[in-house]
């Protein structure tokens, strides 16, 4: 499967969404790589749906509690 998403360096932002999956806030992360994203993305989380992408990339969404 190919991707619509140029290739360049990661640029990992978190998306939080409410109940109505709507953005409530974003956040940019300085990860090196999926793992770390992942991880730190988890701990933003705190029962909150969310979504984490590298550039246009979905790398996980996370359901809220």
């Amino acid at each position: 499967m190919t991707s619509d998403c140029p290739a360049e360096p990661a640029s990992y932002r978190v998306f939080l969404l409410d109940d109505k999956g709507k953005i409530t806030k974003s956040k940019a992360l300085r990860c090196t790589d999926d793992e770390a994203a992942i991880a730190e993305a988890r701990e933003l989380a705190d029962g909150r749906c969310l979504e984490l992408y590298d550039g246009c990339r979905l790398v996980i969404r996370l359901p809220g509690v």
